[in-house]
């Protein structure tokens, strides 16, 4: 899955991620219920911690040349969290090699499905927050 991305972010007292977001279930369905969340996150603003956070860092993998930290925790279902360790605002990469140290790594299934994928932000807090995009691309491939 190639893909790149550019953006801004700016405000007052911001805390709150830019990521990716991947949702990953054993049933060939988007409507059924997720097994995986996989976000990717680009950014990390005024202390926003992924789940799992409070555990540490499970690993500390270079994919694509960036080292991210690796954060694993539950949800309804379990999520893993790649956070870079400085903020990627110009990014291109193959977010199937994330899935690749997965399935190799953490014993994600490699026979799971894809069910979304989507990029954006989570604000928690702030003021006068703008997130501007650069149109992104992202193929399925």
């Amino acid at each position: 899955m190639p893909s790149t991305w550019s953006w801004t972010y700016t405000g007052e007292n911001i805390v709150g991620d830019v990521s990716y977001d991947a949702f990953v279930s054993s049933q060939p369905s988007t409507s059924a219920s997720h097994d995986y969340e996989i976000m990717i996150w680009l950014a990390s603003y005024g202390g926003a911690e992924p789940i799992g956070y409070g555990s540490g860092p499970i690993a500390s993998p270079i994919i694509g040349g960036i080292t991210w930290d690796l954060y694993k925790g539950p949800n309804t279902w379990t999520v893993f969290s790649f956070v870079a360790r400085d903020t990627i605002t110009d990014y291109s990469g193959d977010i199937n090699d994330f899935f690749g140290y997965l399935t190799t790594n953490e014993g994600v299934p490699s026979s799971y499905y894809l069910q979304t994928i989507g990029a954006g932000t989570e604000p928690f807090t702030g003021s006068n927050a703008w997130f501007t995009v650069n149109p992104y691309t992202i193929s399925l491939i």
